[in-house]
């Protein structure tokens, strides 16, 4: 079945209203994501794929959860703190991996065939949050998950590439796929944060939601490395992967909030 809906998420911790002290501090992006969990709900997903900057990155690949089971935790165990687990779709990850193969693409499965049904992969924030709000609420039965992280090196093309392959393979079972592509924008808005401040930041998630509004994510192609580097990114490549997976298949695209309540900014993005 074509793949069903896609979304931008972003993936800050005090989204979660369990993990702040202040929820008007991204009160704006939380709406936003339990908007995004509602929708995902109606679309009845078997099998969600997720995107993160922060999983375990490989040298000039992209890496695959292949693992039966995946479990996380974001936040302090013994204070504010969130977990999730999920079981993971390894008959769509074996599929993408031969598909990867095939077209000679670098993907590496994490765990191999001996030890994948002991093994917990460990999901990080960037897949906990955006799970947290729309498949984590689901049960009966709770849909499961496909875990990706690509490596930054990896050239565009094959970044692109890849999501065409996500696509297709969505298409050629009959199972309800959803692709979410776990981003933060620029992370230099606030001159005290972590990264300082750059006005290239605000540049950047400006054209970011000017990209998503107009349906046009293939113009992030254009973007030079100087730019997402001023800019302070982690969505580039998740989005990249995600324009692929469009061009495949097309869905139409919605801007459900943008906000930069701290030192980076977040986007949120539905597409059904």
């Amino acid at each position: 079945m074509p793949l069903v809906f896609a979304a931008i998420a972003p993936h800050g911790g005090e989204i979660v209203p369990q993990l702040t002290d202040d929820l008007a501090l991204m009160g704006k992006t939380r709406a936003a994501m339990q908007e995004l969990g509602r929708r995902f709900a109606t679309q009845k997903i078997d099998t969600v794929i997720v995107l993160t900057p922060h999983g375990i990155v490989v040298d000039g690949a992209l890496s695959i959860g292949a693992t039966r089971h995946a479990a996380g935790i974001v936040g302090e165990p013994d204070g504010k703190h969130i977990k999730a687990a999920f079981e993971c779709d390894l008959e769509l990850v074996q599929m993408i991996h031969a598909a990867c193969e095939q077209a000679n693409i670098p993907l590496v499965r994490l765990v191999g065939e001996e030890a994948k049904e002991k093994a917990v992969l460990p999901l990080d924030w960037g897949v906990v949050i955006p799970l947290w709000f729309t498949a984590h609420p689901l049960t009966e039965p709770r849909p499961k998950i496909v875990v990706v992280a690509p490596n930054r090196s990896l050239a565009r093309e094959h970044l692109v590439r890849f999501g065409v392959l996500l696509a297709r393979c969505a298409a050629e079972t009959e199972k309800r796929v959803a692709l979410i592509a776990s981003c933060d924008q620029g992370h230099a808005h606030d001159p005290n944060g972590p990264y300082g401040y750059s006005p290239v930041s605000a540049e950047h998630d400006g054209q970011m939601c000017a990209a998503i509004v107009s349906e046009d994510l293939g113009a992030l192609l254009e973007w030079d490395e100087e730019f997402l580097e001023e800019a302070k990114v982690d969505a580039f490549w998740q989005t990249i992967i995600l324009a692929g997976a469009l061009g495949h298949t097309p869905l139409t695209g919605e801007l459900l909030s943008y906000e930069a309540p701290t030192y980076f900014g977040m986007a949120v993005a539905s597409y059904a």
